[in-house]
């Protein structure tokens, strides 16, 4: 079912600061004359359609006026008439593109209305918006800011806070059959694209007659639209085309609406070529981590989602995994890792039935696989949950164990890629880790006998993490895939990088769909370093 994400309602924070020589910034007696600007991130979110942050070369349009009075010709002070502010370098710093504002000499107050993207004609203070292209979406994400007001020359450093002014939707694609979605197409039709945005109170007014078809951008395994609020979602409808084969679903039945600053998310599976589209996503628990799951893919006997939850504090999420019983071990196991995990306890080894699931499902790994060279590699690592006892013993589940070639692989560079990775957290890093059993060009799937209870197991071909956190109130991924082989270089995990876009397409899951594609899409390996 469809998810509505208001947490896309992320604000920038603009600071009025001090100038360089160019745009030089007068303070006498703790007066402030030229009026600059710099900006952090804040929210829980993105701040743009187009990425976590600014891009170099934004401008914003900025309008400076009697504190108090209606934006207009009369009411502008000191020529600050949609004056571009432009931030060079991308880091948020923006300085005047032009003509720099001043603050009245006379100490009057004044007010600041802000937007996003600039526009250097405007009719009656009024913004074209239009939806029509998706190409760009930076281009189209509207921002609007007017909260900054009664500013002197005096006042204590202030904060404009922008605002999304229009929807976002996303569709997580997937195919449980591995039908290759790369020449995916999707459009939408029954809605507006254009509309008059008034600078004066924030008010948008849709163009009525201007309903066309957008096509919606593809990003990854992903595809998105910024759209026009509305109320009116029945006429609303995607058609899906692949391989000369077209699809049309409508929006879930729990989206009723549009709302200005919400995302809306929603997983499709496409099967057969495209001949077969499920557009309802599975009802169960999800975080952050937790990589999207169909309806189709929990309706298979054999395979089981299952959560785990802090012993101690069952209202705080351990882990969670998509378990495969006829393989007889997890696609991907997806947690959260911070601080509050941590501690001093001892590696219990404390081998056992995972108590969520029955134990005929499970293979017995008592005394590991009983095969040479193969250890019972964890998904999430025994140092990943050391807050206590009872939290360790939970990571010796054998729903969480693979066989891991141990020489050159488990004891090696993935030991110090998990030990890495617990290095890289800022607050909490959010980790999914998981095997794969096929590859795209080698669907055979290789079983050994377990030892302990004769039960058939799947050996991994590779094993993958994906990772996502917060830096400065953005997030940054990074992806890795190593095969189940010995590799040389204990410390070479850097160059097993991905992006979890390419992640995805080559696991076929969705991970972090919370999280924009396009920060997905960039590998910056220096980020990580």
């Amino acid at each position: 079912m469809g998810k509505k994400k208001l947490l896309w309602s992320a604000f920038l924070l603009l600071v009025l600061g001090a100038c360089d020589k160019t745009t030089q910034q007068v303070v006498d007696n703790e007066k402030q004359t030229v009026v600059r600007f710099t900006s952090v991130v804040e929210g829980n979110d993105i701040t743009r359609a187009v990425g976590s942050s600014w891009s170099a070369n934004d401008q914003i349009g900025v309008f400076m006026k009697q504190s108090g009075e209606v934006l207009g010709g009369a009411t502008i002070v000191g020529g600050g008439d949609n004056i571009s502010y432009i931030t060079k370098s991308g880091d948020g710093n923006f300085q005047s593109n032009g003509t720099s504002l001043e603050y009245p000499s006379d100490g009057s107050a004044v007010d600041f209305i802000a937007y996003y993207p600039f526009q250097s004609t405007l009719d009656n203070y009024i913004y074209k918006v239009d939806v029509t292209d998706q190409s760009k979406p930076e281009k189209i994400d509207l921002l609007y800011a007017d909260n900054l007001k009664n500013r002197t020359q005096t006042s204590v450093t202030g904060n404009l806070q922008f605002y999304h002014q229009l929807s976002q939707l996303i569709l997580n694609l997937s195919s449980s059959d591995n039908t290759d979605l790369s020449n995916l197409t999707v459009s939408i039709s029954g809605v507006k694209t254009k509309a008059n945005f008034n600078l004066v109170d924030g008010s948008l007014t849709v163009d009525e007659k201007s309903e066309a078809v957008v096509n919606m951008r593809r990003v990854g395994n992903a595809a998105e639209a910024i759209l026009l609020p509305t109320n009116a979602v029945g006429g609303i409808k995607l058609t899906l085309t692949l391989n000369g084969k077209t699809k049309e679903i409508t929006l879930p039945s729990s989206v009723s609406s549009l709302e200005k600053t919400a995302k809306y998310t929603f997983s499709v599976n496409i099967k057969n070529g495209g001949s077969q589209v499920d557009p309802e996503e599975a009802k169960y628990a999800k975080w952050r981590e937790t990589p999207v799951i169909t309806k189709s893919i929990l309706d298979k006997s054999n395979i089981h989602y299952i959560n785990h939850y802090m012993p101690n504090d069952k209202k705080v999420r351990n882990y969670s995994l998509l378990y495969d019983s006829d393989l007889k071990l997890a696609y991907w196991v997806a947690y959260p890792y911070c601080s509050y995990y941590d501690g001093s306890v001892d590696r219990t080894d404390a081998w056992q039935y995972d108590p969520e699931i029955a134990k005929t499902l499970q293979t017995n790994l008592k005394k590991s696989y009983g095969v040479s060279g193969y250890s019972r590699g964890h998904q999430i690592a025994s140092a990943d949950r050391l807050k206590d006892k009872a939290a360790n013993e939970t990571t010796f589940y054998y729903t969480n164990m693979t066989p891991q070639l141990q020489d050159g692989l488990n004891g090696s560079i993935w030991a110090n890629l998990e030990k890495r990775v617990r290095g890289w957290t800022t607050d909490t890093i959010f980790v999914v880790t998981g095997a794969a059993v096929t590859t795209e060009t080698d669907k055979t799937i290789k079983y050994f006998t377990n030892d302990n209870d004769g039960l058939k197991v799947a050996v991994p071909k590779y094993y993958y993490k994906a990772l996502a956190r917060k830096v400065g109130g953005v997030f940054q991924t990074i992806a890795f895939k190593l095969e189940n082989r010995a590799y040389s270089n204990s410390q070479g995990y850097m160059d097993c990088a991905m992006s979890v876009s390419d992640l995805e397409k080559e696991t076929g899951f969705t991970f972090f769909p919370t999280i924009s594609a396009d920060i997905k899409a960039t590998l910056n390996k220096s980020q990580w370093q």
